[in-house]
């Protein structure tokens, strides 16, 4: 193996002496514990390609990450040789405002776009976390989300092409540049969060949304969870068309959420008539439906509303577990958590049109790692029962040690390890940490 010393040198003469960090400066690319022995900020395609040869011909590991958000998200590795990071690689490369669809390098931030689309009151419907760092390179590769999901989708309904670069520096194209796209297969959906291990995503074109011309957030409370649930599944199922319907409990925003009670967090978007109505009939469901405190929330507080909602799973000072259910158990399991964990300070968001329920979970300093991930266990065998499942999504290494973050995937993970030979033989990109130890 090589020395870092070595290794850096090396890598010198692929991305020069502006694209490597030093040491000192590794840290926001340092996961569960583990320090890379170099960190690469290729400029060019022609970089990421020949990084990644040289890594293929050493068999060194390589890490692709943007800003580094999302590093902390699957098991313990196997290997950091080397972190390869996309930021560099942050230009818009072609933006079509008529047709509603912008090419972007995969290393842009998530802010750096929204701002550049907002000039033609335009933006892009994805909101996950860490969203003032958060690049467009690891949204795709996470295939991350948030509140916007449930009008909008997930990276998946958004991406229209990919550029990818595989671990033998091999570039192809998948997808298109329009949105009427159907010829072969529907490759993106392959890379797209796959967290780097079939590829490292260099670019992607996006079909666009024009900005609401008014937005407002509707929050209500509940005596209880089962009615607060079954109220924002009524929202769902109405003719309103909310752009989010979130219940959140034990979690307090200053002005706008009391953490003593559950409480419905739903967003509206479009038309200032349509909004109104919307509005109106929001409100008729919550005061028929027992709902206290109900408000209507715009402008300034809106936005910071949405924001603090939206940034509910980047608490890195708490395990953030994310349950995939179906929307008629939301309501069950939600309950259940809020009483066995409200007295520890547990927090519950679910996101009550794409059954989600978020869970952070506080960690004490006396926490015993292995008791907790058997409850943690426990909790994952109830919702397999129920034909969901249970992803860690932040942890502590400690925690690690005592769990598989990804839990069973059953017959998939066959067909996935056979998929991931194929496109990286070695075992190069990000090995050991997605599903199955892939």
């Amino acid at each position: 193996m090589e020395n870092s010393r070595a290794l850096h040198d090396e890598l010198k003469q692929i991305v020069g002496e502006t694209g490597i960090l030093s040491e000192g400066q590794v840290a926001d690319y340092t996961f569960d514990g583990y320090i890379p022995k170099a960190v690469v900020l290729p400029a060019s395609v022609q970089e990421v390609q020949d990084v990644l040869r040289f890594a293929s011909q050493k068999t060194l590991s390589v890490i692709p990450a943007g800003a580094g958000t999302k590093l902390g998200i699957g098991n313990l590795p196997q290997e950091v040789d080397i972190v390869l990071a996309t930021t560099r690689l942050n230009s818009v490369v072609e933006y079509e405002p008529a047709d509603l669809t912008v090419t972007v390098e995969a290393g842009i931030r998530l802010a750096a776009l929204q701002a550049e689309l907002a000039q033609h009151r335009q933006f892009l419907p994805l909101d996950p976390s860490y969203s003032d760092r958060c690049t467009i390179g690891g949204i795709v590769s996470a295939n991350a989300s948030g509140p916007l999901r449930l009008r909008h989708g997930t990276a998946r309904n958004q991406v229209l092409g990919l550029q990818v670069v595989h671990a033998n520096g091999t570039t192809v194209k998948s997808g298109g540049k329009v949105v009427k796209n159907v010829a072969g297969y529907d490759l993106n959906k392959l890379y797209i969060g796959a967290f780097g291990t079939l590829g490292i995503v260099t670019e992607a074109t996006f079909k666009l949304s024009p900005i609401p011309v008014r937005e407002a957030i509707f929050t209500a409370g509940f005596d209880n969870v089962q009615d607060a649930v079954k109220t924002g599944l009524n929202v769902v199922g109405s003719q309103m068309l909310p752009m989010f319907v979130n219940c959140l409990s034990n979690f307090e925003v200053d002005g706008a959420i009391d953490a003593k009670r559950p409480t419905l967090v739903v967003g509206f978007g479009g038309d200032p008539e349509t909004v109104a109505w919307q509005l109106e009939r929001c409100q008729e469901m919550m005061e028929q439906n027992g709902a206290k405190g109900v408000t209507i929330i715009e402008g300034e507080q809106r936005r910071h509303l949405h924001a603090v909602v939206q940034e509910f799973a980047a608490n890195a000072e708490r395990v953030i577990a994310k349950l995939n259910l179906k929307r008629t158990d939301v309501a069950e399991f939600a309950a259940q958590i809020v009483a066995e964990g409200s007295d520890r300070g547990v927090q519950v968001m679910a996101l009550l049109g794409s059954g989600v329920l978020y869970l952070a979970i506080p960690i004490a300093a006396d926490t015993d790692f292995q008791v907790f991930a058997k409850h943690l266990t426990e909790l994952r065998q109830s919702v397999t029962a129920a034909c969901g499942n249970l992803i860690v999504e932040n942890a502590p290494p400690e925690l690690k040690q005592h769990i598989d973050v990804w839990g069973p995937f059953g017959d998939a993970a066959g067909l996935m390890k056979q998929i991931k030979v194929r496109f990286d033989p070695k075992g190069l990109l990000n090995p050991g940490r997605f599903v199955s130890s892939i």
